[in-house]
C-alpha cells in the first residue's frame, strides 16, 4: 500500500516577514536597493543619502535605530527587529 504525502506551500510576502527573519545577506541587498552604502569602519552601520536629507542605518544588539539628518536637524528612531521589512522601510523612506 503506497502512501501519498501531501505538501502545501505557503507564500509569504517578504515585505510582511518581520526584519528578524531575514538574513544577513538578504537585509545587505534589501539596503542596497534602497540606495544605501554600507559603512567601511562599521560593517552593521548603513549610510544613506537623498536629496533632502541622509539617513544613518545602525544594526544593534536590540533594535534597529535610525537616525535622519536634514540640513543639520537630527531625529533619531527605534524599531523593533519584529517589525516587518515593509514598515521599515516605509519609515526610512519617509524620513524626518
Amino acid at each position: 500500500m503506497a502512501h501519498k504525502l501531501k505538501i502545501i506551500i505557503c507564500k509569504v510576502n517578504p515585505s510582511e516577514t518581520p526584519i528578524n527573519q531575514y538574513s544577513l545577506k538578504s537585509l545587505e541587498i534589501w539596503l542596497t536597493k534602497l540606495g544605501a552604502v554600507r559603512d567601511q569602519d562599521n560593517p552593521s552601520r548603513w549610510l544613506l543619502k537623498l536629496t533632502n536629507w541622509e539617513a544613518t542605518i545602525n544594526f544593534e544588539q536590540e533594535d534597529l535605530s535610525i537616525i535622519w539628518d536634514c540640513d543639520g536637524q537630527i531625529t533619531k528612531r527605534m524599531f523593533s527587529y519584529y517589525i516587518n521589512r515593509a514598515d521599515v522601510e516605509n519609515a526610512i523612506m519617509l524620513g524626518p
